[in-house]
């Protein structure tokens, strides 16, 4: 067979497979069969075919589409908050400092990885089943600051409008002073959380890897909360980079063997150096722990954790292929979204929390703290995690989607349709549920609710 023919045939086989790519992702989406539809997803820029309009042309019986919940995107003007706020400030109003680290997925929180925020945990609120507000650090802070669902996002930018907690905070004439090992600018946090903030306030170190700018960020922190006006309360931030993929850290902070010790994009082998990337992966959240206990510690020796808040948490979690993935912003799994939640309050006794808490809710509880006498429906959609509300679910977004979370399932609803995005459920712990209606029997009327949140701060 010459080369020419070995060419035409090649070229035959491949169409053909094609062909039969898209019928049977077409076929698939006539039936509503869901393993294919779910199995399309994970494959970057697929387009699909479907011919659900001339099947009903031809007469054939065509599967309705799953059962779903619709959105409003019609109303795009903010009403925010729904009632001027009413505050009482407290006599003492408390410090706070708020620390936040990128990629930390909750099971890090062990006295082997993470001892020194452990420990902390002890004197403190700990949750520990806590759930980011999105699988990605834009929508994990929104949720912190806002206590508002993902979609909202979007509205927020464009408005430039600032949370009512950072409002508060100015109002009560607190010093304020943030670090970011990443940047202010992607995402656009100086556009949303800190909008209203003097970029002198503002401060963003660049210089090296991402466990050296933490260690400088936290130096300069320090530095910051010494030299304050101590007649006046302060609030500082930190968001931290050390456990951020290719995931570095100095020689002292190992303690998983072996490890990637060349990490290439292009060269690696993400089935084989999976394993060896997760412990590079857990020697950089060591090292991150190292800086958390510079900060607690000088807390400590400086008396000031009779009157500051202190609050850790991760923006999102992150995966390493125990459900098909690496990372993070893919999907809405365990490893993506849940994160550690460490609350420490002065004068209040520690204790553990073991029920569904979300990143909805540290807007609120610290509103109250502030002396906010407005209900939280005027201003969010997270509940105080002091307070006597228990969650029954919560709710977790991307750029496209939406999901939502209970003790037993997961359910992830497209915003638009449109592409690839279909509606997916699974169980609580990421298996795949056989039958949907499992899911809607029970729970059709909280997802509905969950969809009208998205349209009561627009009009």
């Amino acid at each position: 067979m010459n080369f020419r023919k070995t060419k035409k045939y090649f070229f035959i086989i491949i169409a053909c497979m094609a062909v039969s790519q898209c019928l049977i992702y077409g076929f698939s989406n006539l039936s509503n069969y869901v393993p294919v539809l779910n199995a399309a997803l994970k494959f970057p820029f697929y387009q699909p075919l479907t011919f659900r309009s001339l099947a009903k042309k031809l007469g054939v019986k065509v599967a309705a589409h799953q059962q779903t919940v619709k959105y409003n995107e019609e109303v795009t003007v903010l009403h925010y908050p729904l009632a001027p706020p009413v505050i009482e400030p407290p006599d003492k109003p408390f410090n706070i400092v708020w620390l936040v680290s990128e990629s930390l997925r909750h099971d890090m929180l062990t006295p082997e990885i993470m001892p020194a925020l452990a420990d902390f945990s002890k004197k403190s609120y700990r949750f520990n089943r806590h759930y980011s507000g999105g699988n990605g650090t834009r929508m994990g802070l929104f949720a912190m600051f806002y206590g508002l669902y993902g979609p909202y996002w979007f509205r927020f930018l464009d408005e430039r409008r600032s949370p009512l907690l950072m409002d508060v905070l100015q109002q009560q004439n607190y010093q304020l002073s943030m670090y970011t090992s990443a940047s202010f600018a992607y995402p656009e946090f100086n556009q949303t959380l800190f909008v209203n903030i003097p970029k002198k306030n503002l401060h963003e170190d660049k210089t090296g890897f991402g466990w050296q700018r933490d260690r400088e960020n936290v130096t300069d922190m320090l530095s910051f909360i010494s030299a304050r006006d101590t007649s006046r309360p302060f609030m500082t931030f930190m968001f931290f980079e050390s456990p951020h993929a290719r995931y570095y850290f100095p020689e002292e902070s190992v303690i998983r063997r072996p490890y990637l010790a060349e990490f290439n994009y292009a060269t690696m082998d993400l089935t084989k150096d999976i394993k060896l990337i997760y412990n590079r992966y857990v020697n950089s959240t060591h090292h991150l722990d190292s800086q958390l206990a510079r900060v607690i510690n000088f807390l400590e020796e400086n008396n000031l954790l009779a009157n500051t808040i202190v609050l850790v948490t991760g923006d999102h979690g992150e995966e390493f292929m125990e459900n098909g993935h690496w990372g993070h912003n893919s999907e809405f799994t365990e490893q993506q979204t849940r994160v550690p939640m460490v609350l420490y309050v002065p004068g209040r006794e520690p204790s553990t929390a073991t029920r569904i808490t979300s990143h909805l809710d540290i807007a609120p509880t610290l509103l109250k703290l502030l002396g906010l006498k407005n209900k939280e429906q005027d201003y969010c959609l997270g509940h105080d995690l002091l307070g006597p509300f228990k969650r029954t679910f919560t709710v977790i977004s991307d750029w496209n989607r939406i999901g939502f979370v209970d003790d037993r399932f997961k359910a992830t609803f497209p915003l638009k349709r449109s592409g690839l995005l279909v509606n997916r459920f699974t169980t609580g712990d990421d298996r795949p549920l056989a039958d949907e209606a499992i899911f809607w029997k029970a729970r059709r009327n909280a997802a509905v609710s969950m969809m009208k949140e998205l349209s009561r701060f627009k009009k």
